[in-house]
């Protein structure tokens, strides 16, 4: 996760991931369980997301911010068996948040 701190430290691009995060959360039907986004660290970041999905498990809702987010079965699968010491809410948390830092670091690449 220190490739995606990097990518969070450049300027501009924690308000931008803040913004995704909001919209994908909102369209997915689940925007009172979004995770607190001000946090001042990436460990602080991770915590929070990994509240938010036990949050989502509870109302159902998180396959709807799985698929907003654009998380697939097969790289849900593959984390799993590559870390099989992690709880599956913290892997969830992960992989939401390089997501949608991957869809904030394309859209400035193309809009650029």
């Amino acid at each position: 996760m220190a490739e995606e701190l990097d990518l969070l430290l450049q300027p501009g691009r924690f308000e931008k991931f803040k913004i995704q995060t909001r919209k994908d959360f909102e369209l997915a039907g689940a925007s009172h369980h979004l995770p607190y986004l001000e946090t001042t660290t990436l460990a602080e970041l991770e915590n929070e997301f990994y509240k938010a999905v036990l949050k989502l498990e509870v109302t159902n809702t998180l396959s709807n911010v799985l698929y907003r987010v654009d998380i697939t079965e097969m790289q849900i699968s593959e984390a799993v068996r590559k870390f099989p010491e992690e709880s599956f809410q913290k892997i969830l948390a992960q992989l939401m948040i390089k997501r949608i830092l991957q869809k904030v670091v394309l859209k400035d690449f193309y809009s650029n």
